[in-house]
């Protein structure tokens, strides 16, 4: 078997999924996909310049997100998240939690963008979904984790832990304030921020 490489995007999702969180458990489950866009949005611009070296992640092979009616969003995330599922390395998990109504609408976007269901009565009413690496995936992703650094270790589990128990209204408040640009055409600019701002 090859040795494992971190050279794309898909590998900081499957790391991301894989690292400990506030629990310090391995694994420990990501609740919703714009939460998982939110991330890797902020990852990208936060925390990919501390993780990269020893790495051949950069912008180029990264996520590319664009300003959106809810803030900075990216196809490819629903598109990996999809890939990874269908091969059984991720585990989606139905939630008790009512999805927000932009999380329902980053979801008609992306089968919009993707032809996914041509059908509007195919298309499943949005409900929330906690991801978690399958055994496979799991297996998979420690062959690159375990060429981490601890310092690379240590910065996925503290971004983890961070943003996976944020209220993810708290998230996109702090993207829409330190981001302003990415939220151009955000629909819920004013709900976000607040009346007032």
């Amino acid at each position: 078997m090859p040795a494992a490489k971190i050279d794309n995007r898909r590998d900081i999702l499957l790391l991301l999924l894989y690292a400990p969180g506030k629990s310090g458990v391995i694994n420990e489950a990501i609740v919703g996909r714009t939460r998982l866009v939110k991330m890797l949005f902020l990852f990208k611009q936060e925390a990919m310049k501390h993780f990269r070296a020893g790495t051949e992640i950069n912008d180029d092979n990264f996520y590319r997100f664009f300003a959106w009616d809810f803030g900075p969003f990216s196809t490819q995330v629903y598109d990996d998240l999809t890939f990874f599922i269908l091969r059984g390395f991720v585990n989606p998990t139905a939630t008790d939690e009512e999805p927000l109504p932009e999380s329902a609408a980053e979801w008609q976007e992306w089968i919009s963008r993707t032809g996914a269901s041509q059908n509007e009565e195919d298309i499943d009413p949005y409900e929330e979904e906690a991801f978690s690496l399958t055994e496979k995936g799991a297996v998979f992703t420690k062959q690159m984790y375990d060429l981490l650094s601890n310092t690379q270790r240590q910065l996925l589990q503290e971004f983890k832990t961070r943003l996976a128990t944020a209220p993810l209204r708290a998230i996109l408040r702090y993207v829409y304030t330190t981001y302003p640009a990415t939220i151009v055409q955000s629909k819920i600019k004013e709900e976000v921020l607040g009346h007032g701002n």
